[in-house]
């Protein structure tokens, strides 16, 4: 049940076996420097990615309940900004009917990855700039079933809160997935809906389909994506992933290959302050502008919570010429 939880929810809906008395605080710090050269400009550059700090834990309710809170905040240092930016933050209830939650959280869509993106967080590199989908969102009911042979069913709804917009229903985003992990076999299912509100008259939808093999010593997935945007005139996009990693003594070696369709255009550009979006992906001004994204990188364990890390990403959309390639070198240590 944890370990399916785990993959469903990125370790966090539900505490150890153990009745948890005291809050666990956790979080990780990672930094790069990285050299990004489009063409026009060569940059280095040092950078924090996604460093985080968080605070969760649990309390046995009696008869087999328990209420789970879960509390993660980005920590912004080396970009400009100030304070602390939401992640993942809720609270809930969890037994033998499955977990139930309230607050800010990764869609099921985006939990549907499981561990196919070998190079998440980088800001060259991740999933989510070729492939839509992997939303993090306000306004979040969700429920995670009973892990039956395997077999996780996660779901939510999200409110839009925008009257003004017509997004006034609690569930004007609607995000489900099926998620399958037994031994070296990771295979998920997911569909988002959006409902853009009265500025459009078009409801999109996302389907994604993802596939993991973990033979050991190697891994290799495969995702494949449709979206259908309920637009006029406008061609809907397809994308395709594939990745994995070769272990070799403490490290591993990891590629990843994305191709889609064009990131122009998308529903945060077309409704604005709209919380869940997409935020690439969706072609509105050239649909025919292919996208491909390829990276090669090797990670190093310096010990159990300490990785250091090397890679190279090539970005390039072919209509509109922009490229653009990404060096990096970092440390990651969690605590």
């Amino acid at each position: 049940m944890k370990k399916v939880l785990s993959l469903a929810i990125a370790a966090a809906l539900v505490a150890p076996a153990a009745v948890m008395a005291d809050a666990t605080l956790f979080g990780k710090a990672h930094f790069i420097v990285e050299n990004v050269d489009d063409g026009d400009t060569d940059v280095w550059g040092v950078d924090s990615i996604h460093s985080r700090v968080g605070v969760k834990g649990s309390e046995d309710l009696g008869g087999g309940l328990k209420a789970v809170y879960h509390f993660e905040f980005k920590v912004h240092n080396d970009d400009g900004a100030d304070g602390l930016g939401d992640r993942n933050q809720f609270i809930g209830l969890a037994g033998g009917f499955g977990t139930a939650l309230l607050g800010t959280h990764d869609t099921p869509m985006k939990m549907s990855q499981g561990k196919f993106d070998e190079f998440g967080d980088l800001p060259n590199g991740d999933l989510a700039n070729v492939i839509p989908g992997d939303d993090r969102v306000e306004n979040v009911i969700a429920y995670v079933s009973p892990a039956m042979g395997g077999l996780t069913f996660v779901g939510a709804l999200v409110s839009g809160e925008r009257p003004d917009l017509e997004l006034d229903g609690p569930a004007d985003h609607i995000s489900l997935a099926g998620l399958y992990s037994n031994g070296p076999i990771f295979a998920s299912l997911a569909y988002n809906s959006y409902d853009l509100g009265s500025p459009v008259d078009a409801d999109p939808s996302l389907l994604r389909l993802t596939g993991i093999w973990n033979g050991g010593m190697w891994q290799a997935g495969i995702m494949w994506a449709s979206m259908d945007l309920d637009l006029d005139g406008v061609d809907d996009p397809d994308f395709l992933g594939l990745s994995g990693h070769v272990k070799v003594g403490s490290g591993k070696i990891k590629a990843q290959y994305l191709m889609g369709d064009s990131t122009n255009g998308g529903v945060a550009g077309l409704v604005a302050g709209f919380t869940p979006n997409v935020n690439v992906g969706m072609p509105v001004s050239d649909p025919e502008n292919d996208v491909t994204q390829f990276s090669i990188g090797y990670e190093h364990g310096l010990s159990k919570r300490t990785k250091a890390h090397v890679g190279f990403t090539s970005y390039e959309e072919d209509e509109t010429d922009v490229e653009s390639d990404a060096f990096f070198a970092g440390l990651i240590h969690s605590f």
